[in-house]
C-alpha cells in the first residue's frame, strides 16, 4: 500500500531558500519588511518545489470548489470575449464558476498569476496558447487537475488542448491574396513576445511566399500590438513609400491592426482594396462592421470556450476522452477588402 505524499508546506520552501516559514508567508504576500533579494530567493525556492499556498486551508472542507480559472493575454481584446462566453455557457449550466486572470502577453506575468490562483484550488485552468514558462508546467502539472490550453495547436499540450492551426490559417490567408492576383505581399503581426500563435501566423505567411516563388521582402514584414493604432501606423508607413514600390496586399493577422489600417487609409486618400488588398484575422464585429468589411480568417471562438469547459469537466467527472486535442479549424472569408 503506498503512502500517501506529504503536502508541501511553507517550512519546505523556507529550508530550500534559508528563511524562516515567516519569511517565506511575507515573501509571497509581496510585505514591504522582506527585501528583493529575499523575495527572489523565496520565489526561486517555491518554483522549483512547486509550491503554492492553500488559501482555503482554514475554510470548511468541501468536494471541490466549483472554480474554473481561465488565464488570458488580454481581456481587452474582443477577440477572446466570445471564447470567454463559450465557457460560460457551459460553466453555468454545470454549477461551476468562472475565475479570469490576464497576464498582459508576459509568460512570466502568467505564471504570477497561476501561483496565486493555484492557492484558491480551482477545480481546472483553461490558458491561452502554449508559450509558458517552465515553473508554470511545474506548478500545473504537480497540482493534478485538468488543464486545457487554448487557440493553438501543434505543440504537445500540458495535457489537453482545443483550437486551430494558426500556421495553416495564415498560409490559407496568404495563398488566397496570391489567387487574386496579387504578388508584392507585406505582412503585420501581433506582437510576438511569448507569444506562439502570432509567431506561427508569419510562419504561415513565409511559407505560402516560398510555395508560390515569391520573394519576402523583409522591410514589409513585422509585428505591432494589437491595436488601432497599430494599422493607423501602418497606413501612415505605405502612404509614405514610393509610388511603384509598395505592397500590393497587406495581410494583417489580427482584425484589430486591419481595421485601423482601413479607417486611416481612407483619411488618407488610399483606396482599399484598389491601391492595396487587405486581409486580417479572427472575424471581429469590427471587421465586418467597417467599409469595405474585411476579408478575414474566421476563427470559432466560442465554440473553443465551449469545447475547453466541456474537455475539462469531462476529465472532472471521469469520462473518457476520444482525444487530448481538439481541432475546431477556421474558415477563409471573402469581402470587399481583398
Amino acid at each position: 500500500m503506498s503512502v500517501p505524499r506529504r503536502s508541501l508546506t511553507m517550512r519546505d520552501v523556507g529550508r530550500l531558500a534559508n528563511v524562516s516559514s515567516i519569511t517565506v508567508s511575507r515573501a509571497l504576500a509581496n510585505h514591504p519588511s522582506v527585501t528583493a533579494e529575499t523575495r527572489a530567493a523565496v520565489l526561486r525556492a517555491a518554483s522549483e518545489l512547486g509550491y503554492v499556498p492553500d488559501f482555503t486551508a482554514r475554510a470548511l472542507s468541501r468536494r471541490g470548489s466549483k472554480l474554473v480559472a481561465l488565464l488570458l493575454p488580454n481581456i481587452a481584446n474582443s477577440v477572446f470575449a466570445e471564447t470567454i462566453h463559450g465557457i460560460n455557457d457551459v460553466l453555468g449550466a454545470n454549477g461551476f464558476s468562472l475565475i479570469i486572470a490576464h497576464s498582459g502577453y508576459s509568460a512570466a506575468r502568467e505564471e504570477e498569476l497561476i501561483r496565486g490562483l493555484l492557492g484558491y484550488r480551482p477545480d481546472a485552468v483553461i490558458l491561452t496558447g502554449f508559450t509558458h514558462t517552465r515553473g508554470t508546467r511545474t506548478l500545473l502539472r504537480k497540482a493534478g487537475m485538468p488543464v486545457v490550453e487554448t487557440w493553438n495547436i501543434g505543440p504537445e499540450p500540458i495535457d489537453m488542448a482545443v483550437g486551430f492551426s494558426n500556421f495553416q490559417a495564415a498560409r490559407e490567408a496568404t495563398h488566397y491574396l496570391i489567387a487574386k492576383g496579387h504578388t508584392r505581399l507585406a505582412y503585420r503581426g501581433g506582437t510576438q513576445t511569448d507569444n506562439e500563435r502570432t509567431r506561427a501566423r508569419e510562419e504561415g505567411f513565409r511559407q505560402a511566399l516560398a510555395e508560390a516563388n515569391l520573394p519576402a521582402t523583409e522591410s514589409w514584414i513585422g509585428s505591432a500590438p494589437m491595436e488601432l493604432e497599430s494599422g493607423a501606423e501602418l497606413a501612415r508607413e505605405f502612404q509614405a513609400m514610393p509610388a511603384g514600390k509598395r505592397p500590393d496586399a497587406i495581410f494583417i493577422a489580427s482584425d484589430m491592426i486591419a481595421a485601423g489600417f482601413v479607417l486611416e487609409a481612407a483619411q488618407l486618400g488610399i483606396r482599399v482594396p484598389q491601391d492595396v488588398a487587405v486581409a486580417g484575422f479572427d472575424d471581429t464585429p469590427l471587421g465586418r462592421a467597417i467599409r469595405p468589411r474585411l476579408t478575414t480568417v474566421g476563427v470559432h471562438q466560442r465554440v473553443i470556450g465551449r469545447k475547453a469547459a466541456e474537455m475539462a469537466l469531462a476529465k472532472l467527472r471521469g469520462e473518457p476522452l476520444e482525444a487530448p486535442v481538439f481541432d475546431v479549424g477556421y474558415t477563409m472569408i471573402p469581402r470587399e477588402s481583398a
